[in-house]
């Protein structure tokens, strides 16, 4: 029998850098124009330190956006460092 390819073998650095970037991208446009479903935190608060809530916190719904912007401007980086360095 012939085994069967992982779909994710198949996809190139180029490839899941733009996908990163995408997603990055859409976090930041969510954050920058207050997308409800982009802050939804819910869940359990008490696993440890979070770095949105820490931020939220401190400085309130303002603080927690900027955390929000931070964020996806790093998963966009990575995206950028998987494109080059990969």
């Amino acid at each position: 029998m012939e085994k069967e390819q992982d779909f994710f073998s198949n996809i190139t650095p180029t490839s899941g850098g733009l996908i990163i970037i995408a997603l990055g991208v859409l976090l930041l446009i969510g954050a920058i124009r207050r997308w409800e479903w982009v802050f939804d935190m819910t869940g359990e608060r008490n696993k440890g330190f979070n770095f949105l809530l820490f931020l939220y916190d401190l400085f309130g719904d303002k603080g927690l956006r900027v955390g929000m912007i931070i964020t996806s401007i790093i998963i966009i980086l990575g995206g950028i460092g998987i494109m080059v360095f990969m």
